[in-house]
């Protein structure tokens, strides 16, 4: 059991260090990478994944990547931006949706309507003042 947690540990290291978000953000980078190993499948398993079903992989996306969300129609003008500058944080369980920090206002969302850039991570703190002012609020 603590070699899984140490393997869990070193990933979501090295998420972070990629992705470049803070350490605040902990929890949703582990329940990204328990949700990814838990689609994996395994040999163990007889090369099925933990929840023995198929899976598409076409959902899993890069930790950290800058993402645009759609905005609600509804309080939008013609001249709004249709779409929020965000970072992928991971998948929220039981819901299909994908879990997303707002770049702007620091608000963590679930949103279906999700235009992805994998090669793209927005988060670079270039000094330690800027990621505390983040950390504070």
């Amino acid at each position: 059991m603590e070699r899984k947690h140490q393997d869990i540990l070193n990933v979501v290291m090295s998420l972070l260090f990629q992705s470049k978000l803070p350490k605040c953000y902990w929890y949703y980078v582990i329940n990204h990478v328990v949700h990814v190993i838990n689609r994996i499948p395994s040999i163990v398993l007889k090369n099925k994944s933990p929840y023995e079903k198929p899976h598409t992989y076409f959902s899993l996306k890069a930790f950290g990547c800058l993402c645009f969300a759609s905005t609600i129609d509804v309080n939008r003008s013609k001249l709004d931006p249709r779409a929020r500058k965000c970072v992928f944080t991971g998948f929220k369980p039981g819901v299909k949706g994908f879990v997303i920090l707002d770049i702007k206002t620091r608000e963590i969302l679930v949103s279906r309507n999700i235009m992805f850039s994998e090669n793209i991570f927005p988060c670079n703190f270039s000094n330690y003042s800027e990621q505390n002012q983040m950390l504070s609020s």
